[in-house]
């Protein structure tokens, strides 16, 4: 979830070499948005059983992050640009 705690589902630590990436930081104001579109669109997946029924956590943790992202960038609104 954070640089300092990542998260079970790392996708940096577990991209494959030279595979494809995008990083979203919370001081960016459409992340909290984009996370929870990615959880809406692998939710329609997860029960189109398209995605397996375990990705439902993965989901959940999406959905909290983009709640933390909230709260961090209101209480650090600024703090990158010092």
């Amino acid at each position: 979830m954070t640089k300092n705690h990542p998260s079970a589902y790392d996708g940096h630590a577990k991209a494959l070499p030279d595979e494809p990436m995008f990083t979203l930081l919370a001081r960016d104001p459409s992340m909290p948005h984009l996370i929870r579109l990615w959880a809406v669109r692998r939710s329609y997946d997860i029960n189109n059983k398209h995605q397996p029924r375990g990705d439902w956590e993965m989901v959940d943790e999406a959905n909290r992050i983009a709640d933390e992202a909230i709260r961090w960038r209101r209480e650090n609104l600024g703090a990158w640009r010092r």
